[in-house]
């Protein structure tokens, strides 16, 4: 199989489970807290690997515990880390996440993914070039993400996870494949306001409308639409118990890139995206929620 390379963050997340958000100035009892190794382009990169896709990350951590910690964490799921880059005197980023009945608010700190330059990446432009795929999400410097979608544009398939959103030049747009916002999301790239599937397919025909080839919409538990190369579709999600979103979109676009890069038909692959996502939030935690492939094909 071709080589997926990911680029984006990696982020040690600091968890804590919660009966209500607090009021400012107000301290109140959490439970349950926990490390997790995380960042969304560390945890799509686990979940590529997962699925048994050849798998690289390409990002910087910290010269401090939490790096080595990461970096470990990525090895022992099967990513390679050769292009993983170690920051001295700068801290790994970090995510301080609330879970509050399954659904979990975030605060970041870049960190290291702040580094990650167009100078860095420039560093690897031939690896990049003759990847099978490239994945991309927006936590690390716009300019990055921008000098990669140039870079590749037309030569190597995009994989875009809008998040967290803002505002995209439509000539960037233009030049990705594979766009992956969730209904939130997608309103700053369509100023559509989802509230049913008639509004999302709506929102779809807009993406489609600014060069996306192949827009896909998740929209939670009232489930998912896509383009699949010759028409829009609707499908329900999978009914399950929510314990922990937080790896949810992580691992529906990681899994969709293993298998379209496997070969899969975009149907059969946003099905198997949709199985691992359902499997991900009945569990605590990101990297280690994610489904190994024998838990869908199985």
């Amino acid at each position: 199989m071709g080589k997926i390379i990911v680029l984006g963050s990696a982020n040690m997340d600091m968890v804590m489970l919660t009966s209500r958000i607090p009021e400012i100035g107000e301290t109140m009892q959490g439970e349950g807290f926990f490390l997790s190794p995380g960042g969304k382009g560390a945890n799509q990169a686990v979940a590529c690997a997962k699925m048994g896709a050849n798998t690289w990350f390409m990002g910087k951590v910290g010269d401090d515990l939490f790096g080595q910690s990461l970096l470990d964490g990525l090895s022992g799921y099967g990513v390679h880390t050769d292009y993983l880059m170690r920051e001295p005197n700068v801290t790994t980023g970090v995510a301080a996440i609330t879970v509050l009945n399954g659904n979990n608010s975030i605060i970041l700190d870049g960190g290291a993914n702040n580094n990650v330059t167009p100078d860095y990446i420039r560093g690897y432009e031939q690896e990049l070039l003759s990847a099978a795929a490239v994945m991309l999400q927006l936590e690390i410097p716009m300019e990055t993400v921008y000098e990669a979608v140039r870079m590749l544009k037309g030569k190597v398939p995009i994989f875009l996870n809008p998040a967290p959103a803002v505002p995209l030049d439509d000539d960037i747009l233009r030049g990705v494949d594979y766009f992956t916002p969730n209904e939130i999301e997608c309103r700053v790239y369509t100023d559509v306001e989802i509230r049913s599937a008639d509004d999302a397919l709506q929102a779809l025909d807009v993406l489609r409308g600014k060069g996306i080839r192949y827009p896909l919409i998740t929209l939670g538990e009232k489930g998912i639409v896509y383009f699949n190369g010759t028409e829009n579709v609707y499908r329900e999600a999978r009914k399950v118990v929510a314990v922990d979103t937080t790896a949810a979109g992580d691992t529906f676009s990681g899994t969709l890139a293993a298998m379209i890069i496997a070969g899969k038909s975009m149907d059969e692959a946003v099905d198997l995206a949709q199985s691992a996502s359902a499997i991900a939030v009945t569990r605590l935690g990101a990297q280690e929620a994610i489904p190994g492939v024998g838990e869908i094909l199985g």
